[in-house]
């Protein structure tokens, strides 16, 4: 069983969590979720849920974006400045984003199976 969500609240445990050595036995498909808001709050319990389906997934809530840097963003989330979440692929690369109006277990299911 994994830890399914990380609340990154420091640069450091950012770097801990998306280095190329997390603290896990495996490696990871991960969420990104930047922000926090109403909407992210409703969205994080979706995104945990759909975590819980495979042990292999983890969430990891940057609620303070500033925390990344600008190359850090943009390598996530591209040029997607809507974007709530991003799931990252081995090698850290982007395959899919979540946005406002997508934030049900079914969307972040499918957000992390796109990645997987």
């Amino acid at each position: 069983m994994g830890p399914w969500l990380v609340d990154v609240r420091t640069r450091e445990e950012f770097d801990i969590w998306m280095g190329n050595s997390p603290p896990l036995l495996y490696r990871p498909v991960v969420m990104v979720v930047r922000g926090d808001s109403p909407v992210i709050r409703e969205f994080i319990p979706n995104a945990l849920d759909a975590a819980k389906l495979d042990e292999h997934r983890l969430v990891v809530w940057v609620k303070d974006d500033s925390i990344m840097t600008d190359r850090e963003i943009a390598e996530v989330f591209g040029d997607d400045d809507d974007a709530l979440a991003a799931v990252l692929s081995e090698g850290h690369r982007a395959t899919a984003t979540i946005h406002g109006d997508r934030i049900e277990v079914e969307d972040a299911t499918f957000a992390f199976s796109t990645a997987q």
